[in-house]
């Protein structure tokens, strides 16, 4: 459950009215700040997304975008100053795109940072591309969230608890198998804190179940994904307080399909989310819609069982106390109709509320190609 939600918006609003951003602004921009105040209970998993993004690294305008490589004006980084190289530089970085004065239809999109010049990224388009993105569009380079920056070893016994054996795991941070085929993809990689786990000495850090000694710190975090905390074997409630930086611009969502033959039923495809926004956003005001294709409807249903052929938004409640719990709602659209409820398919739930911080998993209907669409989601203060 996330608190201080009025006290946040408050926050957000007065830092965006003081230090608006522009297109053609440099690193100096200040953003909003704000926090929120995360329960983590005992004998459960909870589902969590910092909503903010670590304190923008610089933001400028684009002079071009091409292949791999995004161009700036003028020299404003020193070589390779993005590239992870511990213990000196220890963060990761993604470029998020952002507005221009003319049409931009990569706004929102994000890509890894690879390497850098004095003034140009290369980034990861494996995934995507930069075809489209104008000159003078916005650019932002970010900071990826990690364990250590998330749940720094400060903060044991306030925001997790550490594991001093192997056999008795305590905070455990569980991220999901993001490129798994199909539905209930399950978790690709734990997480545990070794406070010297099992008699080891100078072992104090974020590890991986299945190697106590590398440290994981730094591994860097999908900005739109979510983690499990798991707290177990004794671990006891906790709270995380969760500070950071407002995003104010639209966030593009990969969300992945499988390709269906004539021949063979396609398979549904699950697509692990998040919105990185600090207050409660309603269905209605989430982007995902039949219009531009982010989520497909499905034919309007009068009994409790799910129709083919669209698309489905699974809502998980970090109210529900227990391990790998089922969604507390799952939700699809009608055209004509709107957001409908498995639970109450015969009435309107697109003022249904979505709080601050949730996992979401976008259960997508296969496609013809199998190709990924995005979903845009764009601030709603």
């Amino acid at each position: 459950m996330l608190t201080n939600r009025l006290i946040l918006s408050v926050l957000a609003l007065f830092g965006a009215l003081l230090f608006p951003s522009s297109i053609g602004a440099q690193s100096m921009t200040t953003d909003p700040v704000g926090f929120t105040s995360i329960s983590l209970p005992a004998n459960s998993d909870t589902l969590i997304n910092p909503p903010f993004t670590r304190p923008v690294a610089y933001v400028g305008a684009i002079m071009n975008a091409a292949g791999s490589t995004i161009t700036v004006s003028g020299t404003p980084w020193t070589t390779n100053q993005f590239v992870y190289m511990a213990p000196a530089q220890r963060n990761h970085y993604y470029a998020l795109i952002g507005p221009a004065s003319t049409t931009n239809p990569k706004e929102g999109h994000i890509y890894a940072v690879v390497s850098n010049s004095m003034n140009s990224l290369t980034v990861d388009t494996s995934q995507d591309n930069l075809v489209g993105i104008p000159a003078n569009a916005q650019l932002l380079v970010i900071p990826n969230w990690t364990p250590a920056t998330i749940f720094p070893a400060s903060d044991a016994n306030i925001s997790f608890t550490p594991t001093t054996s192997s056999a008795s795991y305590k905070t455990q941070l569980l991220i999901p198998d993001y490129a798994a085929p199909g539905i209930n993809q399950g978790y690709a990689t734990t997480y545990f804190f070794s406070n010297n786990v099992d008699g080891t000495v100078n072992n104090i850090g974020w590890r991986i179940v299945g190697d106590n000694t590398t440290s994981h710190d730094d591994d860097p975090l999908l900005p739109d994904g979510y983690m499990a905390v798991r707290n177990q074997n004794g671990a006891p409630a906790l709270s995380l307080t969760a500070l950071g930086s407002v995003l104010t611009k639209k966030l593009a969502v990969a969300l992945d399909t499988s390709a269906a033959s004539p021949s063979v039923l396609g398979q549904q495809q699950d697509n692990a989310v998040s919105m990185v926004r600090p207050i409660d956003v309603t269905l209605n005001n989430t982007g995902l819609t039949p219009d531009d294709g982010s989520f497909v409807a499905t034919r309007p249903s009068t009994s409790n069982h799910l129709i083919s052929g669209g698309d489905h938004l699974l809502v998980f409640s970090n109210s529900n106390v227990g391990f790998n719990k089922p969604p507390s709602a799952i939700y699809y659209y009608t055209t004509p109709g709107g957001w409908r409820s498995t639970k109450d398919p015969l009435n309107d739930h697109g003022n249904d509320i979505i709080p601050a911080g949730s996992a979401l998993i976008v259960r997508k209907a296969p496609t013809s190609n199998g190709q990924s669409v995005y979903w845009t989601n764009s601030p709603t203060y």
